[in-house]
Parts: structure tokens; C-alpha cells; sequence
């Protein structure tokens, strides 16, 4: 069976790694809700259309954010006109710069790629849950690093010097987190997203110029598969040995 990489040195097989922080992030984040449910504590929840910015960067931090359906893409400007992507989210991943301490301002713009729902709990009220019930706390704690964990394997991506090999360690992460396995070859993951090749280098901070030529390159040896602006990953192997270049 192919693997995915999920840090240095550390190999995961594909249906391990395709849910490895899936499954445990969405029992935490209905855990959570739960709890607060519970304790009488108010969300509001709220339906993005594409393109609809959830906050701006600079903006108050004055909530946590549970994107319960959808995709959402985190980023900051930079060099004028370019941006940087942070990190993409799908359902469950919990986002926003909630401060209980210092100062607290959205780090970021955070902005819908596909039609999300959103929940959104008061710094208040998460406050008051924390001070009041230790399972909420806990559970808070858990998401925190899980998130920490999934920045740092991005932080990872660029490290090294050359696009091919930023991108060698970027499309497993998103197989990870967005893969599906090809109906006609269960061997393949699909990331299902459509990726063009300005968002791929907004990801490994590189040219769109850099990406397409490596993508090319990477389809000529077949180690991946590019249709309809999806990425299907099919020789985990040749990744893996890029990677460590």
C-alpha cells in the first residue's frame, strides 16, 4: 500500500493518514458543542457564499470560529498585490485568533472558497465555559493542538529552497485533509479541491510560473494525474524521495 508522509521520518498508510486528525477533530469539535449546548451558552450560526470574507485581518478577535461544512481559506497579503495561504480548512477545523490574553486581533483574512456554515461562540462565552466546566476546557485544548500540529506541517513545507520540493511536501498534506480515493483506482488519491497553479504557489510561497513547470514535470514522470483542475496523487514513492532532497 502507497503512504502519505505526516512529518519527518514518520510514514502513515493512505486510509490511516486520510483520517488521521479527521475523525478525532470532528468528535471534539461536537463534544465541545455539546457542552456548551448544554450549559445554556448561545452560538450563532451563519451560511457563507464563495468569496464572502468572514473577518479581515486586524479585526477583533472576539469569537471562535467551528466551520461545520465547507471549505475556508485563511491568508495574508504580501508584496502588494500577492497573497500568502495560511492554511485551508474543511468541516470541523476550528479557526480565528481567540485571545484570552494580550492582544487580540485577527492575524489573518479568512474567506470562503465553497458555500460554508459557520458557528460562531463570543470570546465571552467561551471564557465563561472554560472558567466553569473542565471537560470544555479539555476539549479546547485538544483543538488548539491539533491546529498547532497541522500549522506546523505547512511550516515545513517551506523550509526547503526549491518549489519541487515544497511541493513534494504539500500534496500529501492535502491528499490528507481533502483526499478521495479515484473510483477506477483505489491506489489513487484525489484531492478534491480545485487547485489552479496560483493557489498552489499562494501555498509554498513560489511563482505560479515555478509550480506549473514543476507540476508538468511531475505529470511527465506520472507521478501525479491533473484533470479538471483536481490533483490525483499516484506514486507516493517519487514524492517521498523529493521530498528529502
Amino acid at each position: 500500500m502507497y503512504a502519505l508522509r505526516a512529518g519527518r521520518g514518520t510514514l502513515l498508510s493512505v486510509d490511516a493518514a486520510l483520517d488521521e486528525y479527521g475523525e478525532v477533530q470532528e468528535q471534539e469539535c461536537r463534544d465541545l458543542l455539546a457542552i456548551l449546548r448544554g450549559m445554556g451558552i448561545a452560538s450563532a450560526d451563519r451560511v457563507y457564499q464563495p468569496g464572502d470574507a468572514i473577518y479581515n485581518e486586524g479585526e477583533y478577535g472576539d469569537a471562535l470560529y467551528v466551520l461545520i461544512s465547507g471549505v475556508v481559506k485563511l491568508f495574508r497579503p504580501y508584496s502588494g498585490s500577492k497573497e500568502a495561504t495560511l492554511r485551508l480548512l474543511k468541516s470541523w477545523d476550528i479557526f480565528g485568533h481567540l485571545a484570552f490574553a494580550g492582544e487580540a486581533k485577527q492575524r489573518a483574512y479568512a474567506e470562503a472558497v465553497t458555500e460554508c456554515k459557520v458557528t460562531k461562540v463570543p470570546k465571552i462565552f467561551m471564557e465563561r465555559a472554560i472558567r466553569r466546566e473542565p471537560r470544555a476546557a479539555l476539549k479546547m485544548m485538544t483543538l488548539l493542538e491539533l491546529r498547532l500540529v497541522q500549522y506546523e506541517e505547512l511550516v515545513k513545507c517551506l523550509l526547503p529552497r526549491e518549489t519541487e520540493v515544497r511541493l513534494a511536501n504539500l500534496l500529501p498534506i492535502l491528499a490528507r485533509k481533502f483526499g478521495e480515493r479515484k473510483a477506477d483506482d483505489g491506489r489513487y488519491v484525489t484531492i478534491d479541491l480545485r487547485l489552479t497553479h496560483q493557489d498552489l504557489a499562494a501555498m509554498v510561497a513560489s511563482t505560479r510560473e515555478s509550480v506549473t513547470k514543476v507540476l508538468n514535470e511531475m505529470r511527465n514522470r506520472d507521478i501525479v494525474e491533473i484533470e479538471g483542475g483536481r490533483i490525483t496523487l499516484k506514486d507516493y514513492a517519487a514524492l517521498e524521495r523529493i521530498s528529502r532532497v
